[in-house]
């Protein structure tokens, strides 16, 4: 007769088959397009039934996704941004244009337990970091529905840079997007170099569900000697880098639409319109 495993054996099975969840789920949510993710997670939580362990393994994966989308924060009447630039550790992240730092529930998308700093050293490079700041947070007002801006300070290996995040998004009843750019800029005068990367998530999900990225890059150099000067040049080389990724969009989505779509095995309509058909079966 075979002998009734041992407890340790159900445990160490247990053990694994948990691990193979928690691997399965944080792989989907890792997935999750910006602005969807609580109801991601409220979904695979009711499937799992298991709200410990559901809520402690994906904590970091939530965190990282609030940050890799530059999630913004609400902090009395002003829009915050949460970033790798700005945390702090432990769910903390500063804020440099208020001066202010904050905890941030990444799951509910909720900022609480706001300190003040009022010390802030305003050196060379905090000067140049707050005019940019104010000249972009006005470029995003005339070229985006809504937006929130933020240029960080940082230091890498002794050497000043600035870094600028950009964030743009709409969440609706059947479709989400999120347009985000992230510059790096070199404090090095006279001449800074400056890379940038930009990207579009589109995600369509009324009686369809498509996924849409895309994403480029842009380099370029600008002059460092007055620092009005420089955020108006950087504020022309970004509008000419969005233009021109925007333009790049247009025609991707028409060569998907004229040339793409004709590969199907189901041709679709020439009205280019969807079929309802509920109404064909009743007829």
């Amino acid at each position: 007769l075979e002998e009734p495993p041992s407890e340790e054996t159900e445990l160490a099975k247990e053990a694994a088959a948990n691990a193979l969840k928690i691997q399965l789920i944080c792989n989907l949510l890792k997935q999750c397009p910006p602005g969807e993710f609580k109801n991601v997670f409220e979904d695979l939580r009711f499937l799992l039934c298991d709200d410990k362990l559901i809520k402690e393994e994906v904590a970091q994966v939530c965190a990282n996704h609030s940050k890799k989308h530059f999630t913004t924060a609400n902090i009395k009447g002003d829009y915050v941004l949460v970033t790798r630039h700005n945390d702090m550790g432990g769910d903390r992240f500063f804020d440099p244009q208020i001066k202010l730092s904050f905890t941030f529930d990444s799951l509910n998308r909720r900022a609480d337990k706001f300190l003040l700093y009022c010390n802030i050293r305003r050196d060379r490079a905090e000067l140049w970091r707050e005019t940019l700041n104010e000249i972009l947070e006005a470029y995003m007002k005339r070229h985006f529905i809504s937006g929130v801006c933020r240029v960080y300070k940082k230091t890498i290996r002794n050497k000043p840079f600035l870094v600028v995040c950009m964030e743009s998004h709409q969440n609706k009843k059947s479709w989400n997007i999120l347009w985000k750019s992230e510059w790096i800029i070199a404090i090095t005068p006279p001449v800074s170099e400056v890379r940038g990367d930009l990207k579009v998530q589109l995600h369509y999900f009324r009686k369809a569900n498509l996924h849409w990225t895309a994403s480029s890059t842009a380099e370029g150099s600008i002059y460092l000697i007055h620092r009005d000067q420089f955020a108006l040049d950087f504020e022309k080389f970004i509008e000419a880098e969005d233009n021109k990724f925007q333009m790049d969009l247009v025609k991707s989505l028409y060569d998907l639409s004229n040339e793409t779509w004709r590969d199907f095995r189901r041709r679709l309509p020439v009205t280019r319109t969807s079929i309802s058909w509920d109404i064909l079966m009743m007829t």
